[in-house]
């Protein structure tokens, strides 16, 4: 009888002690093993606007479409920018036309400064010899200063010539690139998602048109405790576990440097916002960790941005780390 109460005690205290040692292995790995259930897929999204206004005449995708760098996403009614290219070409032919007549006017009062220069001359030297009157050499003289005064004003106005050739330039280079902005290509492969722009709607320039996901750019972010920061370092091998069931593995890329503190909002003159009471039971912050996506992983094509991820940090590769 003694022995068989002997056993009892002694399978009591080993079940107590195993459950002691359990419970501790198992406090252990929930409150300071590096892994979180608070992971989310992540991904680059561009949204597209219109450079240029106008009605959309040509929508070429669809929602949640792939498409591919440079491939047509829509196009803004060209009409109107296509006249707005014929009046800059126009203009610029003016513009031309009217610097040839003032490079010609400029040729011309040269010429004529020339002769006004020789004539007053001449007639210096007539009047030297008396044979002619002052008058008439001054009157010689005020031709040659007019005739520099004329070659002046044309060679101003051969300058505001080509300043208008310029501008005329400038202004057709203006129309052509609105003209090629009325065609929204895709700057990026990926996926078109929540498409709400309908052809025939009015673009407006700036307004957002279509927002697109890079198919290149899916990470993991996790929000680890600031308590298993220590033993997450970069490089670190990560196993991911998604809520439908997928799991696959990534590598920790960065770990961010700084959260918002809700407790150091600035207070009236600038003067520092303290809370006046004191919460007795401190949760652990939470902190957004990197991850990028083993690129071998063959389901890459089918993660969706947003969706809930389970994050768990290799102890292993730590571990080897720290014995090398």
């Amino acid at each position: 009888m003694n022995l068989k109460k002997t056993v009892a005690q002694l399978v009591t205290l080993s079940a107590v002690g195993l459950a002691v040692v359990l419970g501790w292995f198992a406090w252990d790995h929930y409150t300071r093993s590096p892994w979180t259930r608070d992971g989310r897929v992540r991904a680059d999204v561009v949204t597209l606007s219109a450079d240029v206004s106008g009605r959309i005449v040509n929508l070429q995708v669809q929602d949640n479409q792939r498409v591919e760098k440079g491939q047509l996403l829509l196009e803004i009614d060209p009409s109107r920018y296509t006249l707005a290219v014929e009046h800059a070409t126009r203009s610029v032919e003016v513009a031309k036309a009217s610097l040839g007549q003032s490079q010609a006017t400029i040729v011309a009062s040269q010429a004529l400064l020339k002769q006004r220069q020789s004539e007053e001359i001449r007639r210096r030297r007539l009047k030297e010899r008396m044979a002619i009157s002052g008058e008439e050499w001054e009157k010689a003289s005020t031709e040659v200063s007019a005739a520099q005064a004329d070659l002046l004003r044309n060679q101003a106005n051969l300058g505001f010539a080509q300043a208008n050739v310029q501008l005329a330039i400038a202004a057709l280079a203006e129309s052509q690139h609105d003209l090629e902005r009325t065609r929204v290509e895709s700057p990026i492969s990926g996926y078109v998602t929540n498409l709400l722009t309908r052809q025939g709607d009015y673009a407006t320039a700036g307004g957002p048109l279509v927002a697109l996901v890079d198919s290149k750019s899916f990470y993991i972010s996790g929000y680890f405790e600031e308590t298993k920061l220590p033993r997450i370092e970069v490089g670190n091998a990560v196993r991911i576990e998604l809520m439908s069931g997928e799991t696959f593995g990534g590598v920790v890329q960065s770990i961010a440097f700084a959260i918002t503190d809700r407790e150091n909002s600035p207070g009236a003159q600038l003067l520092a916002n303290i809370n006046p009471s004191y919460t007795w039971v401190k949760l652990a912050q939470r902190v957004p960790v990197r991850i990028q996506i083993d690129p071998q992983y063959a389901g890459r094509e089918r993660l969706r941005a947003g969706t809930t991820a389970t994050v768990t940090v290799l102890e292993s590769i730590s571990n080897e780390r720290e014995s090398q």
